[in-house]
């Protein structure tokens, strides 16, 4: 039998999860103690799947935070290594790179983004 890495996310199928998690130790690798937490967030942490017969499904959002920014070339490296996971899995990785103080800043569009996650968001990884 498979294993499920990921109990709270059933709408994954065992590739995708596999995928996941395999891109989750990557980023704990490339950030180490700047990594702060990974949180599934969109149609995914709500178990919304494309209606069937659908060539594409939606992506798979999440949220990065880090403790401090991090450099352009490691977030693009990140970026780049996502299409691999995609063509094994079928599902596009879409993250989002933000820092404590970006989410914690005080204007509409922050507040709104962290309410967004705060509803449907599935901590995968920190707390």
């Amino acid at each position: 039998m498979d294993e499920v890495l990921f109990p709270s996310l059933p709408l994954l199928t065992t590739t995708e999860q596999a995928c996941l998690s395999r891109y989750v130790k990557l980023l704990g690798d490339s950030f180490g103690q700047n990594l702060v937490r990974v949180v599934v967030f969109g149609s995914v942490s709500r178990s919304e799947s494309w209606p069937a017969g659908m060539p594409i499904r939606s992506d798979l959002d999440l949220l990065v935070l880090t403790r401090t920014a991090v450099d352009q070339e490691i977030i693009q490296m990140l970026l780049d290594a996502t299409l691999p996971f995609y063509l094994e899995g079928g599902r596009q990785i879409s993250p989002q790179f933000r820092t404590t103080d970006e989410l914690e800043a005080d204007d509409e569009r922050a507040a709104t983004f962290c309410e967004h996650v705060a509803r449907d968001g599935i901590v995968i990884l920190g707390v």
